[in-house]
């Protein structure tokens, strides 16, 4: 490509000729994480680190969510809370429309 330039011909490539150009210029890609993964079993194995395994990390998972829980419940003052809420604004019209702008809706005190 850059010959091209230098001697002033079109260079024509397709989207897909561009995207692998640029893919292997910045060395990103599909072939690029599997060496990634390669390299990082290999760092683990010579320091005698533990390879993460995805079922280690699903036992992992399942034990903090038994620890923790996973609530979802949601409490009786927070109930009320949203219930007044929802009371409050059931009858407030939304404030992007056009409808009383020109009206004064504030009582005078």
């Amino acid at each position: 490509m850059r010959r091209a330039e230098r001697f002033g011909t079109q260079v024509v490539m397709s989207e897909d000729e561009k995207r692998s150009s640029r893919a292997e210029r910045f060395g990103t890609g599909s072939s690029n994480e599997k060496m990634e993964e390669q390299k990082k079993k290999s760092r683990a194995e010579r320091f005698g680190l533990p390879t993460p395994s995805s079922d280690d990390t699903e036992a992992k998972k399942k034990a903090r969510l038994e620890r923790f829980g996973q609530s979802t419940e949601v409490g009786k003052a927070e109930e009320e809370k949203r219930k007044a809420r929802a009371l409050r604004f059931a009858g407030a019209a939304p404030s992007g429309s056009s409808e009383g702008k020109d009206k004064d809706t504030s009582k005078p005190v």
